[in-house]
């Protein structure tokens, strides 16, 4: 197909000849950005137990393995297109001007919505999940009861969506404070968040199976009078069901997934390319650097994990704690289990502060990128100009943290006090779908777009055998896309309900996003601009 001319002299398709985006971000922010995009010590705390309930008898660390392998291909595809468009918005200007506006807008759209939904989730799980769970490992191993109420404290839903709405508060705040303050923000507090998942690595590397199968029997004994607890609950899994047979090598085929999902935004930078300098070279470098180091951070920390605590016992254990009988007094993280090996209060206290940070730096990255793809929507005049005006001081996009706010404040009631959102809230199904509808623009970027193509810097144009990398790069993300949709369907655990109501939210969800698009498209044209002509260039800087 022949590639569409360039538009020139088209400025007013645009809000103005400027972004007015500074960028701020360099190599290391951009790592940093993308490393707490998929939030590492989280994800490494909560992954034995949901891989042991979800895909039990699969060998973690094998899925692991191959399964970042595949997950590079979508970095490839994310920093390529980043490198060959350097703009902020995602997938809303590679998807928009390599296929069609109107498909780059419903899959941002779709994107956008599922990161408004997550945030308002993840400033709940800061509070009723992260500090309830830190506040409990840590009076738990330190006998301190005043820890152990205010754990139950902070579970009562009135209470946890006020210190939510007083958290939003702080990422407001940083927001409106410019991408040069957040990044340093994020730098900070980063290297407080990985000195946990460091001492954690450390604890369970000094201490043998044997030590902590004394020590859990001791802790349980101490907490809830259970007499060789460890055995107890190896046999109350078995009792109900569980089994620890391997499964067969076929069956890791649908375990794959499993390592994309901890890997879910370490893509994220691609949504803030404004503001990433030399974003040809440091987009690419960086999302790949942040995969390799997640993947050796998971790797050690999880091979030590299984060692010392088994993998018997934990697949037993999430076992009994997804069919709503755990056994243990707090939810399966690997905090818990540092807490039962060690009483050491300093030590409980930094890993403890270190969950906390992984789920509160998240909601800055987030919130980041929602409001990147409102000020890119608006820049190409498909929503209010006024969405891009920015502060003076600190080229803030205010308007755009001010609606984003507003949004979030108002989910986040919804979710604390509504049931609604358990019945149609598939988080990895609506940024899937966005996932794969963006592995087409890399396939046919070279081909479509050859001006753009052409004009990419070297690694960009990079081919392999004579097929260009961001070709293949695209294929392998859309086979490994299908995959977890093919997934999140077959098993609802993995993502979150599939159900009838489900599936029509998702398709709501990116049908209004066509219909708006349609819509401005028509009003616009009556107004004398045509928003096809988007098709032709990538917005201005």
């Amino acid at each position: 197909m022949a590639s569409p001319p360039v538009v020139s002299g088209q400025s007013q398709l645009f809000a103005r000849k400027a972004s007015g985006l500074i960028r701020e971000f360099g190599f290391k922010d951009v790592f940093v950005f993308n490393t707490l995009g998929y939030a590492l010590g989280l994800v490494l705390a909560v992954t034995p137990f949901f891989a042991g309930s979800v895909f039990p008898g699969r060998n973690v660390l094998v899925v692991l393995t191959i399964g970042t392998i595949l997950a590079a291909f979508n970095g490839l595809t994310y920093g390529l297109l980043a490198g060959a468009m350097p703009r902020s918005g995602g997938e809303y200007v590679y998807n928009g001007r390599v296929l069609h506006p109107a498909i780059g807008f419903m899959s941002n759209w779709g994107f956008t919505w599922s990161q408004l939904l997550g945030i308002a989730i993840y400033v709940q799980w800061s509070i009723n999940y992260a500090l309830q769970v830190s506040a409990s490992t840590i009076g738990y191993s330190s006998g301190n009861k005043a820890l152990l109420d205010f754990a139950d404290w902070v579970s009562v839903p009135w209470h946890t969506f006020v210190l939510g709405t007083a958290l939003l508060v702080t990422v407001i705040l940083v927001q409106l404070a410019g991408m040069g303050f957040l990044k340093k923000f994020l730098n900070w507090f980063f290297l407080l968040a990985i000195l946990g998942s460091v001492i954690t690595f450390i604890v369970f590397v000094t201490h043998s199976h044997a030590s902590f199968v004394t020590a859990f029997n001791d802790f349980m004994l101490k907490t809830s009078g259970t007499h060789n607890a460890y055995n107890d609950v190896l046999s109350k899994a078995a009792a109900a069901g569980w089994t620890s047979k391997r499964s067969s090598w076929s069956s890791y085929i649908i375990a794959l997934p499993l390592a994309y999902w901890m890997f879910i935004g370490f893509t994220y930078s691609a949504y803030i390319g404004g503001e990433v300098k030399e974003p040809q070279k440091t987009q690419s470098r960086a999302v790949l650097a942040s995969l390799v180091v997640g993947f050796i951070f998971y790797f050690v920390i999880l091979a030590a994990y299984y060692h010392t605590v088994g993998t018997k016992f934990n697949d037993a254990a999430a076992f009994l704690q997804f069919n709503g009988h755990s056994p243990l007094p707090v939810a399966g993280v690997l905090n818990f289990f540092v807490g039962v090996l060690t009483k050491n209060v300093v030590v409980n206290t930094l890993i403890g502060i270190s969950f906390f940070l992984w789920h509160y730096l998240l909601l800055f990255v987030m919130f980041t990128i929602i409001v990147r793809n409102m000020f890119a929507w608006a820049f190409d005049r498909i929503m209010p100009s006024k969405l891009t005006s920015i502060t003076h001081g600190t080229h803030a996009p205010w308007v755009a943290i001010v609606v984003a706010s507003a949004c979030i404040e108002t989910l986040l009631a919804l979710f604390a006090f509504t049931t609604l959102f358990s019945y149609v809230y598939n988080y990895i199904v609506i940024f899937s779908v966005a996932f794969w509808f963006t592995s087409f623009a890399a396939i046919l970027l070279p081909y479509r777009r050859r001006d753009l193509f052409e004009a990419a810097p070297p690694a960009v144009r990079r081919r392999v055998l004579g097929v260009p990398l961001v070709t293949i790069a695209g294929v392998i993300n859309l086979i490994l896309f299908t995959l977890i949709l093919y997934d999140s369907f077959k098993l609802p655990a993995f993502s979150g309900p599939t159900g009838k109501w489900a599936t029509i939210f998702v398709i709501a969800i990116y049908a209004s996003g066509l219909a708006i698009y349609f819509a401005v498209a028509a009003g616009r044209r009556r107004g004398g601009v045509n928003l096809d002509l988007l098709y032709g260039e990538i917005p201005p800087e």
